[in-house]
């Protein structure tokens, strides 16, 4: 009954909501849906309804990562709630999970309009907020005396800015936030370190073995309470990636992301009218572009660390379908951000909803049977 309701809920949607969403402007729209769910949330009683009449549970899809129980794997990606306003409503809409962020550690207003932009035939959005945040104190102070119903952590970047002069001054500032964040002493049950955004001003990042390995060390200098995730880019190749991977390997971290956004604008996902519309817009890439790339360095990472570190797969995921190919590709977790534009708030509860004949059809008993079943 509750799966033909969400399935319902999708068609609508997709063929009725976004004929309206779509004729405004997308980062207005975003804003507009996070203050909705915002109000929501504070509405005694509504997220509570909400739950009950969309979120889909199913045994089967409980798994384990970084020793935090989740319900299902289907996460909400930094990017989306990127001012944590939907903490009190996220669940009732089916994820497993949320990241919220990225934040930085002082505010910063965004790079120059137009930030996002939807490319409807290619499910892509332009992305180029360029760590667009009101600050760690600001976001800390909003969630003060939170409590999560589902595991949520929060993502930490570099404050985009030009007075940082060199890596020193961009580690400095990424340390200050994870103190702050640690002495906030709200429930979060991870913190994920962002270090692949795209667009950012300067020229400072930790895409060297060095850099990064640096900036791990300052990081883990704090003996962080919580389980560290990474969000890794996709823009790298196998080989430099491998070679991240190495130092990574040699640090406590709990968990992969891949990845972030894809920059190239020659990927056959576009629809050629509409990428040739986008020759005067900077940013980069969300959605069916990132798909395939985020599948190869799924594997290449499950492959190269022996599936013995945790992966998050994002990219490209707009069906039970694509989030049970990363999964078997060595995904333990995955998680949505396009998808949700594209296909509608419900679909975290669509995937639950499907995940389980998928597994059943390959005689799997529970999800994590599945992880990295098609490099093993």
């Amino acid at each position: 009954m509750k799966t033909s309701f969400v399935h319902m809920l999708g068609w609508i949607y997709r063929n009725l909501c976004t004929k309206i969403f779509f004729r405004f402007d997308a980062e207005p729209i975003h804003e507009f849906v996070l203050k909705l769910g915002e109000i929501m949330g504070k509405i005694p009683g509504l997220s509570f309804l909400v739950r009950s009449v969309i979120r889909v549970s199913n045994p089967v899809l409980n798994t384990e990562v970084a020793g935090i129980f989740f319900e299902n794997p289907i996460g909400l990606s930094a990017g989306f709630d990127h001012e944590a306003q939907l903490t009190r409503v996220i669940s009732g809409f089916g994820f497993g999970f949320e990241s919220v962020g990225t934040v930085t550690n002082k505010p910063y207003g965004g790079n120059p309009y137009p930030r996002i932009k939807r490319l409807v035939k290619s499910r892509s959005l332009l992305v180029n907020k360029g760590f667009k945040s009101t600050g760690i104190d600001k976001v800390l102070s909003q969630l003060s005396g939170s409590k999560f119903s589902i595991p949520t952590g929060i993502s930490l970047g570099r404050t985009n800015t030009d007075e940082h002069k060199d890596h020193a001054d961009a580690i400095a500032d990424i340390v200050d936030a994870f103190k702050k964040v640690e002495a906030s002493k709200i429930p979060f049950s991870y913190l994920e370190l962002n270090i692949s955004c795209p667009n950012l001003t300067k020229d400072i990042s930790f895409y060297e073995p060095e850099r990064l390995s640096e900036l791990l060390v300052a990081v883990f200098s704090l003996k962080l309470s919580k389980p560290l995730f990474i969000k890794m880019p996709i823009t790298l190749s196998d080989e430099q990636t491998k070679k991240l991977l190495d130092i990574i390997l040699g640090f406590p971290i709990s968990a992969l992301i891949f990845g972030n956004l894809q920059n190239s604008r020659t990927h056959p996902a576009f629809d050629k009218n509409e990428i040739a519309k986008c020759k005067d817009y900077k940013g980069n890439w969300s959605g069916m572009p990132c798909k395939e790339r985020s599948d190869e360095l799924i594997r290449l990472a499950y492959i190269h660390t022996n599936g013995k570190l945790p992966i998050i797969g994002c990219g490209g995921i707009f069906t039970a379908g694509d989030a049970y190919r990363k999964i078997k590709l060595g995904a333990s977790l995955v998680q949505l951000v396009t998808g949700l534009i594209f296909n509608g708030p419900q679909l975290p509860a669509e995937i639950c909803s499907d995940l389980p004949a998928l597994l059943k059809k390959d005689g799997y008993k529970n999800i994590k049977d599945a992880v990295g079943t098609d490099v093993r």
